[in-house]
């Protein structure tokens, strides 16, 4: 016949498990808050890169949009002073006029 254990022995062997139990609870709790408190600073420190990437990327279309403005003042600065075909013709048939002709013709 098995005896069975005394009732304070199979009371203090169920406290010792759940201290046991106890105790690991609170480690993986300890564990889990570090963790995501690890996790939190990562997400804020991605926030804060990204933030900055797009500041950086705002930035760098604000100065080439800048640019690209003054490209375009002058682009149209030189085509409205290029002489044009019928103005190069013209200077020609007019240095044609205060020239002498030219012997033989």
């Amino acid at each position: 016949m098995s005896q069975q254990p005394r009732p304070e022995s199979r009371i203090s062997s169920l406290e010792n498990r759940a201290s046991t139990i106890e105790a690991q609870i609170v480690e993986m709790s300890k564990d889990t808050a570090e963790e995501l408190k690890a996790i939190r600073q990562d997400i804020k420190n991605l926030d804060e890169g990204i933030t900055a990437s797009y500041k950086s990327i705002g930035d760098t279309f604000l100065a080439f949009g800048s640019d690209l403005e003054i490209v375009k003042q002058d682009v149209a600065t030189i085509k409205a002073t290029m002489a044009t075909k019928d103005d190069i013709a013209r200077l020609e048939d007019l240095i044609k006029q205060l020239l002498p002709p030219k012997s033989g013709e």
